[in-house]
């Protein structure tokens, strides 16, 4: 289950409770406006001023007015002469920041906060903003940053003997280790929070930290110790009958079981979820469990129960614009119909899910052009108020020189000078200006022309790559016919044709989902395992926080690789191969390591040399050729073949590392 979904009845338990909370902010902040209003102690004034900055802020909907008073706490504070007052109105100014996505702003106001209340070594209160800052470097995607600062406000309740708070942070320190795939790490910190839990008997805490750690275990694909915690939150959340708890530990234990294959266990407790919200508030919650039994149902091989849940999902999701969920219905309605042999329909819905993915797509693309108007407009405008401020300088000197002037000539000859100066000015800056905006011009259109070269070069790439695998694909058919292997020729037909379809639905797209990609390269790994007669194994394990469905990259970027491992490397070991694939993600760029145990590259060169093998890579070339393009870097920067050895330097296979873009 992917990092965002496994905090996701985290986030449930926060919704259900956000408007109790709102309309309880929104009667305080009443009745403290009330008395800011007739107080006349400073003292009173403050902890007002204070405590408005700190309900406006937690509403999340009126940060201005919660920057209003956080202004008011400072100037007030200051005016008193209270360093503290001041102090706190830094630590309300970050989470301003904070709610409204100015990171960078925040982590400087609560800097400022932490200078103050360090120098007071005000332990309580600097807990509060090393928290704040964890939690920004995590939104930022600076984990390591992240896990260092929940680590100092581990030692301070550590030091203050606070239990509760020990074990909360010890479940957030989990997460960020997993985030950063340190799951055997993030095994540790769950279970010393169990353990803290189990004693302030905590349950809620427990049902929480207990499904992170069996969704740890999940990841790990250690299924049958992931069962085991699970159970337990699953039992413990029916003694609380909290609904909504008991509904996302079902669904997180039907998620288990449909990793394990075994969907009847999966339908139950998909089913068991979709009772339960159906008298929860959360429509997007619903959708996702009628999605989840329609899937289900799918897998079971019950066709029409599939299509109604199905159909459900989707009208919910349509109506609610969730359009995630709206691309998962598409995705499964495709495979639905393409089971049934209904394949217009199954074209149907994937043709929608590909233009809803592109939309989708485009609007992210649009928010970070914004982004980036914006930031070019505020650099203009600083540089317009330097400029405006050179001119005003210059101005002056300039009235100080013809008040001299003005003593000694005539009026008239002052103002023929003064207006002769600035014709020539304005002539001058104009030519100026032309010869400025002549050159941009220029580099837009060189920009535009290089843009469209590469879009023509990657096109050219594409097309000598999809006939290449092809042909190879074919060739293994051909082999299978010729050696009268007549079942397996069968299987491998079937395979063939799905592979057929996935390279025709993805050859005129620029960019494809992780998913499809990894879909085209198991199939085609399984019919090199089937040419093979099973010789060969294979692993892919693509990091759980990766999001398969919206991570674009280039297609068939890492086939030519695979088939390089197995034709030359795998095919010449005597006893069964194994091909181990593994995806993460870090710096917008897919890292993608391809490990086979193979006889290695020395030897593979020498067997070809005997046998008169002379042929080349033309796979590997093109998509060389490709991500040097694409990266516009050198192509030791991107692809990395490494020799592996045993200690007796004897060859034990070879590794390639890739770095692919990603949008």
């Amino acid at each position: 289950m992917k990092f965002n979904q496994i905090l996701y009845w985290l986030l449930a338990f926060y919704i259900l409770g956000y408007s109790k909370l709102q309309a309880q902010n929104e009667a305080k902040i009443d009745s403290l406006r009330k008395s800011l209003l007739i107080t006349n102690s400073d003292s009173t004034t403050l902890t007002i001023l204070k405590n408005l900055s700190w309900y406006y802020a937690t509403t999340r909907s009126k940060l201005d007015s919660a920057k209003f008073y956080a202004d008011s706490l400072k100037s007030f504070s200051l005016k008193i002469e209270n360093e503290e007052g001041a102090a706190l109105s830094h630590f309300y100014f970050g989470l301003i920041d904070r709610f409204s996505g100015n990171y960078y702003d925040g982590l400087k106001q609560f800097d400022k906060y932490l200078e103050y209340f360090g120098e007071q070594r005000d332990t309580l209160r600097m807990e509060t903003g090393l928290f704040q800052k964890g939690v920004i470097h995590y939104n930022l995607g600076n984990y390591t940053k992240s896990l260092e600062l929940y680590h100092e406000i581990l030692k301070i309740y550590e030091n203050n003997g606070m239990d509760k708070s020990i074990a909360t942070t010890l479940h957030s320190i989990g997460h960020i280790q997993r985030k950063m795939d340190k799951q055997e790490e993030a095994i540790e910190s769950y279970q010393k929070s169990i353990g803290i839990k189990e004693k302030l008997n905590d349950k809620e805490g427990l049902v929480m930290s207990l499904t992170s750690l069996g969704n740890t275990y999940g990841e790990m694909e250690q299924y049958n110790l992931a069962l085991i915690p699970l159970i337990k939150a699953y039992e413990l959340a029916h003694t609380l009958k909290v609904p909504y708890l008991t509904a996302s530990v079902s669904d997180n234990l039907g998620n288990l079981y449909g990793k394990t294959k075994e969907y009847s266990k999966a339908l139950k407790y998909h089913l068991e979820a979709l009772e339960i919200r159906k008298n929860l508030p959360s429509k997007k919650d619903l959708a996702g469990s009628l999605n989840s039994v329609g899937g289900s149902y799918l897998k079971l091989k019950e066709y029409q129960k599939s299509m109604d849940y199905l159909k459900r999902s989707l009208a919910i999701s349509k109506s609610i614009n969730a359009k995630p969920i709206s691309l998962l219905n598409y995705k499964v309605l495709s495979e639905l119909h393409s089971e049934t042999g209904n394949y217009k329909e199954a074209y149907y819905f994937q043709h929608i899910r590909s233009e809803l993915r592109d939309s989708i797509f485009n609007k992210e693309k649009n928010r970070q052009l914004m982004e980036l108007e914006t930031k070019y407009e505020v650099s203009q405008k600083e540089k317009d108020i330097e400029l405006l401020t050179k001119e005003n300088e210059l101005q002056e000197a300039n009235a100080e020189k013809e008040a001299t002037l003005r003593k000694a000539l005539t009026g008239g000859l002052i103002s023929l000078a003064v207006i002769g100066l600035l014709l020539f000015h304005t002539m001058r800056q104009r030519l100026k200006n032309q010869k400025v905006v002549a050159a941009k011009n220029e580099e837009v259109s060189k920009a535009r022309l290089s843009e469209e070269l590469q879009t023509l070069e990657m096109k050219a790439l594409r097309a000598q790559m999809n006939p290449h695998f092809l042909f190879n694909s074919l060739n293994s058919i051909n082999t299978m016919i010729l050696n009268d292997e007549n079942e397996n020729a069968s299987r491998y037909l079937s395979k063939f044709s799905k592979l057929v379809r996935l390279l025709l639905e993805n050859s005129e797209q620029p960019m494809v989902s992780l998913k499809d990609e990894m879909d085209m390269l198991e199939t085609y790994i399984q019919l090199e395992a089937l040419r093979f007669n099973n010789k060969l194994e294979y692993q892919i394990n693509i990091d759980e926080h990766i999001d398969q469905e919206s991570t674009m990259l280039p297609s068939m970027v890492m086939q030519p690789f695979v088939e390089n491992a197995i034709w030359h490397g795998l095919l010449h070991k005597d006893n069964k191969g194994l091909l181990t694939i593994s995806i993460t993600e870090e710096d917008n760029k897919l890292h993608c390591s391809i490990i086979d145990n193979g006889v290695g590259r020395e030897k593979s060169v020498t067997l070809k040399q005997e046998g008169g093998l002379k042929k080349k890579s033309m796979g590997i070339k093109i998509t060389a050729d490709r991500l040097k393009i694409l990266t516009h870097q050198k192509i030791q920067d991107v692809i990395n073949i490494i020799d592996l050895k045993d200690e007796n330097q004897n060859a034990v296979g070879t590794q390639v590392n890739l770095q692919i873009p990603i949008a």
